[in-house]
């Protein structure tokens, strides 16, 4: 008679959620989104049961396959606040990304049939996620600055501007009146564009532009000021053509260079669908 194999599902759905944790944060980390610490662990304990119903209900592997990669999807529109399913997309891709690249990590470190104390496992399961996160970070700033330049057209009272941009996931900078979404732009791209004695006059300018004073936090200056207006419109060509309309931005206007290189004169947050 063959021996009795033994599962212990507390067990298992712990090593689920303490991965499932590591992976969403990496994906967090990778993609610069907000990262709540209650909701992604929501998130986890919900992608750390689902999977236990295996123990009990046979399924093929078809099966299996597609309720994992439905998993993956709820669970990151669980854990973070994406918008459009571009962004739901990329943050499922990494996700799953981190996870095979972890279990390679592990599989490498520690292969199957080789005994492991349990002291020893969670410091390799740590260590498999710290490599993840580093791994995932250099190949996402690789692609960075190619797959996230846009050209800006900001249509302005004085005519059109077009700005080369960068698209900044980790800009988060809102408006906090409107709450609309801030795109940062070195102040000499637009001010020709702007009425006469704007400079003069900013804030009480009777232009339509909307003056506003947008604070701000940033490396070296933890009480910053923007000076912001509403532009008619503005959209954002990617490299593959496509435009995105950028409905309700604010602009707000800096005199520090953004680039000292020059390859980009405006940072854009991720608020929209890319």
């Amino acid at each position: 008679m063959g021996e009795r194999l033994i599962i212990y599902w507390d067990v298992l759905w712990l090593i689920n959620f303490v991965m499932d944790v590591i992976l969403l944060a990496v994906c967090g980390t990778v993609l610069r989104l907000p990262i709540h610490p209650l909701r992604l662990a929501g998130a986890a304990a919900f992608g750390a049961a689902l999977p236990l119903g295996f123990l009990w209900i046979s399924a093929g592997p078809l099966m299996a396959w597609v309720v994992k990669t439905a998993l993956g999807w709820l669970m990151v529109r669980a854990a973070f606040p994406l918008k459009g399913w571009r962004q739901t997309f990329q943050a499922w891709l990494i996700f799953y990304l981190g996870a095979w690249l972890a279990g390679g990590i592990i599989y490498s470190l520690a292969p199957p049939g080789e005994p492991t104390g349990a002291a020893p496992f969670w410091i390799l399961l740590l260590l498999a996620g710290g490599m993840t996160a580093v791994t995932l970070s250099l190949w996402r700033r690789a692609r960075q600055q190619g797959a996230w330049q846009v050209e800006l057209t900001v249509s302005l009272p004085g005519g059109v501007a077009r700005i080369p941009a960068l698209v900044d996931s980790g800009n988060r900078l809102v408006d906090p009146l409107s709450r609309s979404p801030v795109i940062v732009v070195e102040e000499e791209s637009v001010i020709p564009l702007l009425p006469e004695g704007w400079q003069e006059g900013a804030v009480g300018a009777d232009s339509g532009l909307c003056p506003r004073y947008i604070p701000f936090v940033s490396v070296g200056k933890a009480d910053g000021m923007l000076l912001g207006i509403r532009p008619l419109s503005v959209e954002a060509r990617r490299d593959d053509g496509r435009i995105i309309a950028c409905s309700g931005a604010i602009i707000g206007l800096t005199r520090q260079q953004l680039d000292p290189a020059g390859r980009y004169r405006a940072l854009v947050p991720a608020a929209w669908d890319w």
